[in-house]
C-alpha cells in the first residue's frame, strides 16, 4: 500500500487512537484531538503529528488545513471519528458545537485540500428497529429522535451535501468493543448479570433486544478496507461496520452468567417492560441523589425487544471484508469475563473512563 495522508479527528478516542496506531505503520497520520495524546499513544503511534485542537473552533481548523495545505494538496483521507456523545434523551449545545458545527469545519477543511475520501463515522444506532423477520441495510434511513442518533442522522445529510466537491463514506458502526469490553451497554449489561441472587437473572421483555457488536480491531480492518479500496467505490457511500444480524440479550445472558462464576444460574427471570421501567426509575434516583454517573435510561425501555438487525452484504461485496469469527461478540466474552474476573479494579477503571468520555490509550492493553 502506498504512503497517503490520513487526517484522523477524534485520535485519542478509543476508536481513533486505535485507528492511528495502524495507520501509521505505513500513512502520514495526523491525529486531531482537544485532549493530548497520552504517553503511551505517542510511543505506540511516533510516526503521528499529533494536534491539540477544538474541532468547533473555526479558526482554529482553518488554521490547521492552511498550515498543512502545501504537504498535502491534495489531501488523501479524512477520518471523522470525533463525537461528543451522552446518553441523555434530549438534545444539548454541544451537540451543536462538536457534532455540527465542528463537523462542518471540517467537511470544508478537506474540501479545500481537494480531499480523495472523507469517512464519517455514523452509528447504526441512528437506524429504526426494522420489522419482525426484516433487516436493515445500507439503503435504510436515520431518525433523528434522540440526541446521539439525530448527531449522525444530520451528520450523514451533511455528509450528503459535500459528495459534489469530495468522495465520501457513511460509515455506520456497530457497537465497538474491545477485550476489556469498553462498551457502555455491554458494561452494563456484564455488571447486572454477574451478580448473585435474583435481579442478577433480570432481562426486561423476552430477551429479544439485540445490538449488533464489532471488535475494534475488525473497525480498524474496516476502516483500512476503505483506503485500499476507495478508488473502486462509488462517489458517496453508506456502508455498516459491522457483522450480519445482531446479537440479542438471550444470547449474552448464559455466556456471561457461565463466565462470571460456575455457580449462578443460567435461567434467566424475563421481566415485563413496565416493572423493568419502574425499577431502573428507582435505580436512577438513588444513582442521582449519589451523584453517581448513570448509562441505562428510561427511553432506552421503547427499544425493549426491537433488536437492531442488520444485512451487511452490500458492505461485504463491495469493500471485500468482513469481521473475523474469531472476534466476535460471544467468542470474546470469555476473554472479558476472564479480565472482569481476575482485574476487576482495571476493568472497572477502564470501562468508567470511557463512559465518561475520559479514555486512555495504553492502560494494560
Amino acid at each position: 500500500m502506498s504512503h497517503r495522508s490520513v487526517i484522523v479527528t477524534g485520535s485519542s478516542g478509543f476508536l481513533g487512537a486505535a485507528i492511528c496506531v495502524d495507520l501509521s505503520r505505513d500513512h502520514q497520520v495526523f491525529g486531531i484531538d482537544r485532549r493530548e495524546p497520552s504517553q503511551a499513544l505517542r510511543a505506540a503511534a511516533p510516526s503521528v503529528q499529533w494536534v491539540t485542537m477544538d474541532i468547533a473552533d473555526r479558526n482554529s481548523v482553518d488554521t490547521f488545513f492552511n498550515t498543512i495545505d502545501d504537504r498535502c494538496r491534495p489531501l488523501d483521507f479524512v477520518l471523522h471519528m470525533a463525537a461528543f456523545y451522552h446518553f441523555g434523551q434530549y438534545w444539548q449545545p454541544e451537540d451543536e458545537r462538536t457534532n455540527v458545527q465542528g463537523l462542518r469545519n471540517i467537511l470544508d477543511g478537506a474540501r479545500r485540500l481537494g480531499t480523495r475520501r472523507f469517512t464519517f463515522a455514523g452509528s447504526i444506532a441512528s437506524l429504526p428497529s426494522p420489522a419482525p423477520g426484516q433487516a436493515l441495510t445500507e439503503a435504510s434511513q436515520p431518525i433523528a429522535s434522540l440526541a446521539y442518533p439525530r448527531a449522525k442522522s444530520l451528520g450523514e445529510k451533511m455528509l450528503a451535501r459535500y459528495t459534489a466537491a469530495m468522495p465520501t463514506v457513511a460509515l455506520r458502526i456497530a457497537g465497538v468493543f474491545s477485550d476489556w469490553c469498553e462498551l457502555p451497554p455491554l458494561f452494563s449489561l456484564m455488571k447486572l448479570w454477574s451478580r448473585t441472587g435474583l435481579l442478577g437473572r433480570f432481562i426486561p421483555g423476552r430477551g429479544n433486544s439485540g445490538f449488533p457488536y464489532i471488535h475494534r480491531q475488525d473497525l480498524v480492518a474496516c476502516i483500512r478496507q476503505i483506503i485500499t479500496r476507495h478508488e473502486q467505490l462509488a462517489r458517496s457511500e453508506t456502508l455498516f461496520a459491522s457483522p450480519d444480524g445482531c446479537t440479542t440479550h438471550n444470547a449474552l445472558f448464559p455466556v456471561i452468567r457461565r463466565n462470571a462464576s460456575h455457580r449462578l444460574s443460567p435461567q434467566p427471570v424475563y421481566v415485563p417492560t413496565w416493572a423493568a421501567q419502574w425499577g431502573l426509575f428507582f435505580k436512577n434516583s438513588i444513582k442521582v441523589l449519589i451523584q453517581q454517573e448513570r448509562y441505562e435510561r428510561r427511553w432506552m425501555m421503547a427499544y425493549v425487544d426491537r433488536p437492531l438487525v442488520v444485512d451487511t452484504a452490500y458492505t461485504r461485496k463491495v469493500l471485500e471484508w468482513s469481521p473475523a469469527p474469531e472476534r466476535g461478540i460471544l467468542e470474546r466474552l470469555p476473554v472479558m469475563m476472564k479480565r472482569f474476573r481476575e482485574d476487576r479494579h482495571a476493568w472497572e477503571h477502564r470501562n468508567i473512563r470511557r463512559n465518561e468520555g475520559d479514555y486512555q490509550y495504553g492502560e494494560k492493553s
